[in-house]
């Protein structure tokens, strides 16, 4: 079973080794170069140049290690590129750029760096959120700010059965202890798991905070999750505000990243009213479902395809006085 605490806490799919050379050969091209002042070339790889625009590209994709210089930096990532060209030039000689899994991997590759292409001008120009807005959230949100607490939380995970949640909520409703519900659980062969845990105010959902911070030290809540059922008690509640001087940075990157994924969900509506999708076989049945759910966002540099309110906030606000 996978707890609710399990849950709050942060799937990534990569290309194989192979697919990321060829993609590489793919987008730098392998063919007749342009030559002008930002492709001068830095490297030649048996018949292959390596140009200073590619160096400058995969260098302002990465990390320079404390310690190193510019030059060290863009010497290592020089070497890497020749390694890689090495690689892909073997892989064309063996012919694996013709490899349908290969072949897939690149087309797939290539319609991800479209489709972010596409996307990425449209969220660009979306206006910052203004001091205004800033002052607005964290006034309308005193559970996160000026009356944030830390909580100390007991959870009781138990299988969910038919007739369970009744008994639990009928348990909890009449006062009974966690380990009370978890001997009865226990007793009737139900599987159960116990854990305790610290949560701050923004590590949490934000309509599960609001039902939490009403909760008195040695109070519980029930929350169904499916296949599960999760009885949460507060052992301590202690306050730790977050003055709004200091939560101004964590509530504009908020803000910033909801509007661009509310931008984004939004065009990707507008793209499915505009066009004519069928669905066959076995998907024909996930036709409604799949039109009335949230619509999937492409990979995006954007933090707000990748993350949720919840941790957005959470990495601002924590540590926060």
């Amino acid at each position: 079973m996978k707890s609710f605490s399990s849950k709050l806490a942060k799937n990534h799919h990569g290309l194989s080794l192979m697919a990321i050379i060829m993609l590489a050969s793919f987008l730098t091209g392998c063919g007749e170069k342009e030559k002008t002042a930002s492709t001068q070339v830095a490297a030649k790889v048996n018949s292959e140049e390596i140009t200073i625009s590619q160096v400058n590209s995969a260098l302002g994709s990465i990390q320079v290690t404390p310690g190193k210089t510019a030059e060290m930096a863009k010497q290592e990532v020089l070497n890497n590129l020749i390694v890689q060209n090495l690689a892909v030039q073997q892989a064309v000689k063996m012919k694996l750029d013709r490899t349908p899994a290969v072949m897939q991997a690149i087309e797939s590759a290539k319609n991800t760096i479209l489709a972010r292409a596409y996307m990425d001008p449209i969220i660009s120009g979306i206006a910052k959120p203004t001091t205004e807005d800033i002052h607005k959230f964290y006034v309308e949100h005193p559970e996160l700010f000026s009356d944030r607490h830390i909580f100390t939380i007991r959870e009781l995970e138990i299988e969910s059965k038919p007739e369970v949640k009744d008994t639990v909520i009928q348990m909890i409703n009449s006062g009974k202890t966690e380990d009370a519900i978890e001997a009865w659980a226990k007793s009737k062969d139900i599987k159960t798991s116990v854990q305790s845990g610290v949560k701050s105010s923004e590590q949490l959902p934000l309509d599960m905070l609001a039902k939490i911070s009403k909760l008195e030290a040695g109070k519980k809540i029930l929350i169904d999750m499916g296949k599960s059922l999760s009885v949460l008690a507060i052992v301590n509640s202690k306050a730790e505000p977050v003055a709004e001087s200091a939560a101004t940075n964590a509530i504009q990157e908020y803000l910033n990243n909801t509007r661009k994924k509310e931008t984004l969900e939004n065009e990707i509506k507008s793209l499915k009213a505009g066009a004519k999708i069928e669905y066959f076989g076995e998907f024909l049945s996930s036709t409604k479902a799949t039109s009335d759910a949230n619509p999937a966002l492409p990979e995006s540099s954007v933090k707000a395809t990748e993350e949720s309110k919840a941790s957005d906030l959470a990495k601002g606000v924590t540590g926060l006085k």
